[in-house]
């Protein structure tokens, strides 16, 4: 027998952490299970923020809200794979999973001047350094220094040769060859 710990509308939480979509009209709908991308959100961050998509899976079909929720609690549900709702969820999953994304509803209230809400899952910029210290500049943007010796796999005779006078002098013995 599998609970559901946590329901909101027609989505619903088992107690196993795996997310459910009660689909369809209320006299004829079906289970979708749906897949989550992000760890560490709430039950309701991750409905408020769209942060799930159909798997594939889906149920038959039931005459109520009700019967669906006491066939699942009771293990009477057959599941089938569909394959247009998984192509659907992993196109929703491309979309909804960009580190900026805020669902259309949420960005619509915000230009009408409801409060901003920050995504759950980014973390907040830095007020400045972490360490104290100034910020290293780009690595692609770094200029080799002219008499550092670089590494690397195999280095022709031509390109030691002109190493070789910027670092030894012409009394050394490695010059003397």
């Amino acid at each position: 027998m599998t609970r559901i710990s946590k329901r909101r509308d027609r989505h619903f939480m088992d107690e196993n952490g795996r997310l459910f979509w009660i689909n369809g009209p209320e006299h004829h709908c079906y289970l979708s299970e749906q897949r989550q991308w992000r760890s560490g959100l709430s039950f309701d961050d991750v409905l408020d923020w769209k942060q799930c998509a159909p798997s594939g899976l889906v149920s038959q079909r039931f005459p109520s809200l009700r019967a669906a929720c006491e066939a699942f609690e009771h293990n009477q549900v057959t599941w089938a794979r569909d394959l247009y709702l998984l192509r659907m969820g992993e196109r929703m999953e491309a979309r909804r999973s960009d580190p900026d994304y805020k669902p259309t509803a949420m960005a619509m209230a915000e230009s009408q001047g409801a409060r901003p809400r920050v995504q759950p899952w980014r973390l907040p910029d830095p007020q400045g350094p972490c360490c104290g210290l100034p910020p290293r500049p780009s690595p692609a943007l770094e200029m080799p220094h002219p008499h550092r010796r670089r590494r690397s796999a195999a280095a022709s005779p031509r390109q030691l040769a002109e190493l070789q006078p910027a670092f030894l002098g012409p009394g050394d013995p490695l010059t003397q060859v």
